[in-house]
């Protein structure tokens, strides 16, 4: 919890919180914990595939998830992506749904979510670049809801450049994690 209460004294505006117990060591109890000490609001993030999964996540306290659109592109989800933002909503969570690149973009436009994610990670390659929020942004036009770029963001100088390039927000796990001061990193990020 000292993790979750440092980067809140940063200026952090909600948290993300990894249910995946495998490969990041996360779970809907950590998830739990975080809602309920915080007031905060929670971002679940997981490989989201069925609404029984959303379920969970109502369920522990999340007040938004993450739902990647290639795996509803390529069919590997129990349902359409469609059902999944409304299962979402019915209950109570906000949908940010995440692309990364501009033409997965523009198939998630028709949904309409409820925050639009640009993932500078390509989950096929595990890449990371921060000029897929850049390409993605300028060639897509305007948005009617708030762009949240991910993964990648170390410094301040690359949240100004995500800024510049039409970010309207930040979702940053790994470089806060590895810092020294949780604190002063996230006032360092917010700050910028």
């Amino acid at each position: 919890m000292t993790i979750a209460k440092a980067m809140l004294e940063g200026g952090a505006s909600g948290l993300s919180v990894l249910t995946d117990p495998d490969d990041f060591k996360g779970g809907l109890e950590i998830l739990a914990e975080v809602a309920s000490q915080t007031g905060a609001p929670v971002l679940m993030k997981d490989i989201l595939v069925s609404p029984k999964q959303l379920e969970a996540g109502s369920s522990a306290g999340a007040d938004a998830v993450v739902l990647i659109s290639e795996i509803f592109s390529a069919g590997f989800a129990e349902v359409k992506l469609g059902r999944m933002i409304a299962e979402a909503r019915r209950l109570g969570m906000e949908a940010l749904v995440e692309a990364n690149d501009s033409r997965e973009f523009e198939l998630i436009r028709k949904y309409e979510p409820d925050l639009y994610g640009i993932n500078n990670r390509n989950l096929s390659t595990f890449q990371i670049e921060l000029a897929t929020t850049e390409r993605v942004l300028s060639r897509i036009g305007p948005t009617d809801r708030p762009i949240v770029s991910e993964s990648g963001i170390e410094s301040p100088a690359d949240i100004r450049r995500l800024r510049k390039a039409g970010a309207d927000a930040f979702l940053v796990g790994s470089s806060i994690m590895r810092a020294s001061n949780i604190k002063v990193k996230v006032r360092e990020l917010v700050n910028s």
